[in-house]
C-alpha cells in the first residue's frame, strides 16, 4: 500500500534490510518516472525532493495469524483515517480489494500460513 506518510509492507523474505533497500530504490525510481511521464505539471508545482522514502523502517515480527490480520487491517485503514477515502477498498494502491473481495490489485498476493 502506498500512502504519503504511511508506507507499510508485509514481507516474509527473511532478509528484510536487503529487501527494503532494493524495494525503496526500485519503487522510488518507478514512481518518479511515472510522475515525469504522466504528471509533469504536478511534479513541477510539487517537487518530490531528493529523498522519496524516509531512511528508516520499523520491523517487528509477526508470529500469529491474529497479528498478521491486525497489521493488515491497520495498513488498510491508513487512507481511511487520513480522510482520503471512505472505504479501504477505494484506495488505489491498497491490497484491501484482494483481501476483502479477491479482486486483482495488479500484483500477485498469496496468504502466508
Amino acid at each position: 500500500m502506498l500512502l504519503s506518510g504511511f508506507r507499510s509492507v508485509l514481507n516474509s523474505a527473511g532478509q528484510l534490510s536487503k529487501f527494503m533497500q532494493g524495494w525503496k530504490r526500485a519503487s522510488s525510481y518507478a514512481i518518479r518516472q511515472w510522475y515525469e511521464q504522466q504528471q509533469a505539471a504536478y511534479l513541477q508545482s510539487q517537487p518530490l525532493g531528493e529523498k522519496f522514502w524516509t531512511p528508516k523502517y520499523y520491523a517487528f515480527q509477526i508470529d500469529s495469524r491474529q497479528k498478521l490480520e491486525e497489521k493488515l487491517t491497520y495498513m488498510h485503514m491508513n487512507p481511511v483515517r487520513a480522510g482520503l477515502v471512505e472505504k479501504t477498498v477505494d484506495w488505489k494502491w491498497s491490497s484491501a480489494r484482494w483481501y476483502e473481495h479477491q479482486q486483482s490489485v495488479g500484483v500477485p498476493i498469496s496468504w502466508v500460513e
